[in-house]
This record gives C-alpha cells, structure tokens and sequence, in this order.
C-alpha cells in the first residue's frame, strides 16, 4: 500500500474543506514517521523518507500517535520529526518533555516481552528510547491540522475535529495500528474514536480501552509536555494498567 501517496490526497482534501469553512488552509502533514537518514535542514535535524512503508508493513505491531496540533506559526511536515535539538550536531537531545516522554511511552507500549510490560527503571535510557523511536513503524497524526502558536482549547479541539470528522477517520483507519496513542485533549480523541471510528470500542480501565472488533488497543494518556505528574508516574500507572489489559485479553496483539 502507498501510504504516503494516501496522506497527500488526504491532504489535499483537507485544504479543501479548511477553504470551503474559510479557515487556513495551512495544513500540517503527518503519518507514517519517516525512517531515513537523518540530517540537518538548516533549522531542525530531520529524516528523509526511506522504507517506512515497508516496515510498517511488516510490524508485528503497529503504533499510531494522535497529538493535538502543531504549536508553530508555520505548518511543516512532522513526519520527518527526530526530537532533537535544532543543531548541526546529530547527537544533541531536547530538554523538553515532549518528545522524552513520547518516546518513552511508545517504547513501553510496543515492547512487551513475554507479555510483560517494561518498568520505568529498565526502560528509561535516553539513547535507547531516541534509537527506538527513531527507527520503529509509529505514524503520528494531529487531530487539528492547521498549526497555531498558542494551544487550542479543548472546544476548538473538539470542533475541528467534527468539521473534519471524516477526513480524520479515515487516516486513522488508514493505517490499522494495534495501538492508538492518544495524547491530551481530556478523552476528546477516545470518544472521537468511539463515535465515529471503532464504536465498540469500551473501556477496560482508566488508560485502556478496547474494540474487540477489531482487536485494536486505543490509550488515553495526558498530553507528553504535562508537568503536573513526573514523568515516571505517568509512564508507571499507564503501564500497569496495560499490564491488566494484557492479561484479560489474550488474543491482542493481532497476528498478521
């Protein structure tokens, strides 16, 4: 399947509808995280595409990320997203919490030997997570697309999100992820989820819910720059409860 030719005519489609409802049709791309070769753009370190489609393809399990929006007064393509710092140098790392975090989480939810998560002492190693993250089949979609330097509420959230009902779920189902990461928006994009793109879909515990459908985890998380909780509790008590998931259902993750 071409993917990436997939997200350009869901692009463009979105332009569309921003004109028709005459809003900014600056549209932020996203999906399939490219896995190419990293390099510095002259403002961010970035990856070039390279063979995404096909491990995504071959996963053994698959992780989509849905995020709010891009904070940043131009759209650009997140696909080529490294969570560096924006320097020549390859080796830098951020000190924000964003990516830390999201690095973390995805590490924890794609990595569960013998069916049994990963503490936070074990999996907490920054160039593991980086290398993982880096490397590993994740698409990251944003349920807002138009980007804007200050935070949508979560009611403009929840509007966007209905004006582009359609169009959003069909990137969601475009890539049949095993898990869903959902980030932020106080349970906005699960119950998108239920209403609209898996509605069986119903709620195992305060982290998990489940469609048994269509064997598709979907995880409600805060959003990965949330500071209220330390970054240990928040990984901790999502894990614990996928652990539980884990053991009642058996049959996930599906063998394809």
């Amino acid at each position: 399947m071409k993917y990436h030719e997939k997200e350009e005519r869901l692009f463009d489609r979105w332009a569309q509808r921003a004109r028709k409802l005459h809003e900014s049709d600056d549209i932020t791309k996203d999906g399939l995280l490219y896995r190419g070769e990293m390099w510095f753009d002259g403002f961010n370190q970035v990856c070039k595409p390279a063979n995404e489609e096909q491990l995504w393809a071959d996963a053994g399990m698959r992780l989509l990320v849905l995020t709010k929006e891009l904070n940043e007064d131009d759209g650009w393509d997140i696909r080529g997203e490294s969570g560096r710092v924006p320097s020549p140098r390859l080796t830098c790392r951020t000190a924000q919490r964003f990516f830390p975090n999201l690095e973390l989480w995805a590490y924890g939810l794609m990595n569960i030997p013998d069916r049994k998560v990963i503490s936070f002492a074990k999996a907490d190693n920054q160039t593991r997570l980086q290398g993982y993250y880096e490397n590993a089949p994740i698409a990251r979609v944003n349920c807002k697309k138009q980007p804007d330097n200050k935070a949508a509420s979560n009611a403009v959230l929840q509007k966007y999100m209905e004006n582009y009902a359609d169009l959003l779920k069909e990137q969601i189902l475009l890539y049949d992820a095993d898990v869903i990461l959902c980030t932020g928006g106080q349970g906005i994009m699960v119950n998108f989820i239920q209403q609209h793109v898996y509605t069986d879909l119903e709620e195992v515990n305060p982290h998990c819910y489940y469609s048994a459908k269509a064997n598709i985890l979907v995880v409600k998380q805060y959003h990965p720059n949330y500071n209220v909780y330390s970054r240990k509790d928040m990984y901790t008590e999502m894990m614990k409860d996928y652990q539980a998931f884990l053991k009642a259902y058996p049959s996930f993750p599906r063998q394809r």
